[in-house]
């Protein structure tokens, strides 16, 4: 369904977080997929979670917006990540999210993308509970949004 969009997209994200590797790859008009995996996992555990799709189905985001397109707790192999990823309009410049614990956890923002992910099942309940974080922009402004699916 998607293998055009696929052939032709480039990568805004691809990290690697202690055992956990994020790769986010964009396209034209929206397109967007997103894949994670971890490294420690068992060979016959090994596996990954992500989507992929075009959330926006060609509609821009303001210059200040930011859009969840995964949002929650995956988990491969019995090891839970919290993770957050999505689009992000043209002023923004990053994204902090400070877990429940006080750490301050820095997104990747690049081509229009955002990722960040932390250990455990912190945003499991995130499709119920709006999950804060401060965004700054190129002005060097900052306000706090809220990300939700």
């Amino acid at each position: 369904m998607y293998a055009n969009d696929l052939a032709a997209a480039e990568v805004a994200i691809a990290e690697k977080r202690g055992a956990w590797t994020t790769v986010v790859l964009t396209g034209v008009d929206g397109f967007q997929a997103t894949c994670t995996t971890d490294t420690t996992a068992p060979w016959f555990k090994k596996g990954s979670f992500g989507s992929v799709g075009n959330p926006r189905k060609g509609k821009a985001l303001t210059p200040r917006g930011v859009m969840a397109t995964q949002l929650g707790t995956g988990v491969i192999a019995n090891n839970p990540l919290s993770m957050a990823s999505g689009q992000v309009g043209t002023d923004v410049a990053a994204i902090a999210y400070t877990s429940a614990t006080g750490e301050r956890i820095m997104a990747t923002v690049s081509k229009g993308q955002f990722a960040f992910w932390l250990p455990g099942t912190e945003l499991t309940n995130s499709s119920d509970q709006p999950v804060a974080i401060e965004v700054t922009y190129r002005d060097s402004s900052t306000e706090t949004q809220y990300l939700s699916l």
